[in-house]
């Protein structure tokens, strides 16, 4: 009985051992999986895309917009709300990249990313930041903003938050346009770079029919104002309009003339022949005029 009761014993605990080894298995396959899918998710949040070095007349702080410039756009300069549509990257911490080579022949040596995610800075001008909102350039030169539906370029989308309990940087005021103040608060969030239209942008420009601005830019050979181009269209109608009227009360005159003197027909036909040429003219001096507003 002693013996048959330590098999029995020695059976269970076998039993017990597999279990056990499954059970380590299991949750090993499953840490596996949890850290092959979480790490490449984790690798994605922050850096990657394209990081060169720049010169700069002056060091440049971290999280800053830049942009190109120097004749052979080789440096950066912080970028200014007026050079919104040039926005080229954003200043990187050199020691946040994986691999990074310097040269020490670059005056201010400066890394700039194009894409990828990195982090920038950031003001509540425009509002509170949640993370998939697009940014653009804000009063704070270098400082982006929640972008809203007038601005037409986009720097990219936040991946983080920015409101009332994030850590800030600090706070500036800024004068409107009315002339009163407003602090606004600074900080930073990791954004995705992405320089782009505005999805959001809803235009108030004056915009042409699709015809007339074929014709326009045919004319022009450059893209042109529609503003141009209805003044255009209008020098174009009232010139045809004089012509025309012109041209009407010269025949006109001249065929009654003919019907009342019939043996002055030379003369008279000599006088049409000149509004003609009147009415030609004007229409010409017209066009030209069009030209000229289209092209310059």
């Amino acid at each position: 009985m002693l013996y048959t009761y330590h098999k029995r014993n020695g059976a269970h605990g076998s039993k017990q051992t597999v279990k056990v080894s499954r059970i380590v298995l299991s949750l090993a396959l499953v840490i596996g999986v949890a850290v092959t899918t979480v790490l490449p998710v984790a690798a994605e949040t922050y850096g990657g895309g394209s990081v060169s070095s720049y010169a700069a007349d002056a060091p440049i702080d971290n999280g800053r917009i830049v942009l190109l410039t120097g004749e052979q756009s080789n440096r950066v300069k912080i970028a200014t709300q007026k050079d919104v549509n040039n926005m080229f990257g954003v200043v990187v911490d050199r020691t946040q990249l994986p691999l990074s080579v310097t040269n020490e022949g670059i005056e201010n040596e400066t890394f700039v990313a194009v894409s990828g995610t990195y982090n920038v800075l950031v003001s509540n001008q425009e509002g509170s930041i949640n993370a998939g909102d697009y940014l653009t350039l804000s009063s704070l030169n270098g400082v982006a903003m929640r972008v809203g539906e007038e601005e037409v370029t986009v720097f990219g989308r936040a991946n983080g938050n920015f409101n009332d309990s994030s850590v800030s940087l600090g706070t500036t005021t800024l004068k409107d346009s009315a002339g009163g103040t407003k602090t606004v608060k600074l900080g930073s969030v990791p954004v995705t770079i992405d320089i782009k239209t505005n999805p959001n942008h809803k235009s108030t420009d004056v915009n042409a029919p699709e015809f007339l601005k074929r014709v326009g830019e045919a004319v022009a050979d450059k893209e042109v104002n529609p503003i141009r181009i209805y003044i255009g269209v209008a020098i174009a109608v009232i010139s045809l309009i004089a012509a025309i009227a012109v041209l009407y009360a010269g025949i006109r005159s001249g065929v009654i003339s003919i019907g009342r003197n019939p043996m002055s027909k030379k003369s008279i036909f000599r006088a049409i022949l000149e509004v003609i040429l009147t009415a030609a003219l004007i229409l010409i001096i017209g066009l030209f005029a069009v030209y000229l507003l289209l092209k310059l």
